[in-house]
């Protein structure tokens, strides 16, 4: 056995056995932890909703109360209702939201429930009859405090959006890394299997060579 083949079976190749499986444990191990927190991501949920109580807690103290040229913007005082269907008709308006929501605000909420999801918008007109509620019962303006969490409801939904983007971008990453992962487990995987059929097919060959060689020398005797 030459110098080059013994340092090739009895070092070279336990080292790059070792190293194969190392790294194919390491890989398995990336892919689980990675399988585990690409879970956890698609389990959190956006939470969208506010509480009545911090609508009326940041208008209070209350403010004089506005004439009709400075709130150009949103909802206004409740106003007759005309004989047009309600942009809001199909909907169930808590009792405590019908008086403020006639006329031109019901268009008003309307616009805003439009850039909501359909599944959320009764949702929405219950928590902003809610907010009415605890605006009246703490002596707020009803008219800013629907404003106030129109405004904020929009806002939440944009950061909503937003936060289910990066959401989506971190499961896209995830996967990618995991069928990378998969790749290069198997890479190694057949690496391992090489070497084991490297390593039998050498143990053959040499134990066939064993064999003829006495067969050789009774032919010569011969």
């Amino acid at each position: 056995m030459s110098i080059v083949e013994g340092f090739e079976r009895k070092a070279l190749f336990n080292i790059t056995r070792a190293v194969a499986l190392v790294c194919v444990t390491v890989f398995l191990l990336g892919i689980v932890g990675g399988v585990f927190y690409g879970v956890s991501v698609w389990q959190q949920q956006v939470n969208t909703s506010i509480s009545p109580q911090d609508i009326v807690d940041q208008l209070k103290p209350v403010e004089p109360p506005k004439t009709e040229a400075q709130q150009p913007q949103g909802t206004q005082p409740p106003v007759a209702q005309g004989p047009a269907q309600s942009p809001l008709s199909g909907f169930q308006i808590p009792f405590s939201l019908q008086k403020y929501i006639s006329g031109d605000n019901a268009q008003i909420v309307r616009s805003h429930l439009n850039e909501i999801p359909a599944e959320d918008r009764q949702t929405y007109l219950n928590e902003l009859g809610a907010v009415v509620t605890a605006a009246e019962a703490g002596k707020v303006s009803a008219v800013e405090a629907i404003n106030a969490y129109m405004d904020a409801k929009s806002e939440r939904y944009k950061q909503a959006a937003v936060k289910r983007a990066e959401k989506w971008e971190t499961l896209k990453l995830v996967g990618e890394i995991t069928a990378g992962g998969l790749f290069l487990v198997a890479i190694f995987s057949l690496v391992l299997v090489l070497l084991a059929i490297e390593r039998n097919t050498r143990s053959l060959l040499r134990s066939s060579a064993s064999a003829s060689q006495p067969a050789e020398q009774e032919v010569i005797s011969a």
